[in-house]
């Protein structure tokens, strides 16, 4: 877990230790999922989340993401 900060153009900086853990890289996609008062952050890097997220309740099926957690 990170404490990460919003700035004046509401970009997030993740610290290296998560982008490492994660496998992030400069460039990749991320679906950010909005929760009752926070975000979920996902990387699409190698993943189906179709199947990783079995059972998550998405009421919003025209949002962005969908077409990556819907298929």
């Amino acid at each position: 877990m990170s404490l990460v900060t919003v700035d004046e153009k509401y970009r997030v900086l993740l610290n290296k230790e998560i982008r490492e853990k994660v496998g992030i890289s400069k460039g990749d996609k991320l679906i950010a999922i909005p929760i009752h008062n926070g975000i979920l952050l996902l990387s699409l890097k190698g993943k189906s989340f179709t199947q990783y997220l079995k059972g998550f309740n998405f009421k919003e099926e025209a949002h962005e993401a969908s077409k990556f957690l819907f298929k």
